[in-house]
């Protein structure tokens, strides 16, 4: 992941906290809550938009959507100056939902979404085998998500008070 060169203030990641908690929540509300004005949220908000720090995205729960196959993908390449350029040509296969560059054995993990698994096998044979450097690949179905992924922005922060010691930051 790469860092950001963004600073994020309290006003920031309490913006983030509520529309992590409900993100249809209106400006007026947030203001209301966070006590500053509804111009301030406004232009908080679209510049956490713009530095692509907050992404406004409606999510359906994928099983009920009728996608009954999941899996995740470990991915070796040769040579692997090849790395970057397979990610890229991965990134652009739809059914690929996570991609990240790894350390140890696989040098890419993959999440694939598909409807079922006979689709889920015609992509790894005409999507992601065909790739130029994919040299071996490594599956695991789920067989049952227990848990979808949530970015969790709210874990506890501390800052120090001006006694000089560390306290709980409230959001």
């Amino acid at each position: 992941m790469q860092a950001s060169d963004t600073t994020l203030d309290q006003l920031d990641w309490s913006i983030l906290y509520h529309l992590q908690e409900d993100g249809r929540r209106s400006f007026t509300e947030l203001a209301e809550e966070l006590k500053v004005s509804v111009g301030t949220i406004r232009n908080r908000y679209h510049k956490l938009v713009e530095d692509n720090i907050l992404h406004i995205v409606g999510w359906a729960d994928p099983v009920k959507a009728g996608f009954n196959a999941y899996a995740r993908v470990t991915i070796e390449v040769k040579p692997t100056e090849l790395i970057r350029t397979v990610a890229e040509a991965l990134a652009k296969v739809p059914e690929v939902t996570f991609l990240a560059i790894t350390s140890g054995q696989y040098d890419l993990e993959i999440n694939l979404l598909c409807k079922d698994n006979r689709q889920l096998l015609d992509v790894m044979h005409q999507k992601i085998h065909p790739i130029k450097g994919v040299y071996e690949t490594n599956t695991t179905i789920y067989f049952e998500v227990l848990k979808w992924a949530a970015h969790n922005i709210s874990q506890p922060r501390t800052q120090i008070n001006e006694q000089g010691h560390s306290a709980k930051v409230q959001v």
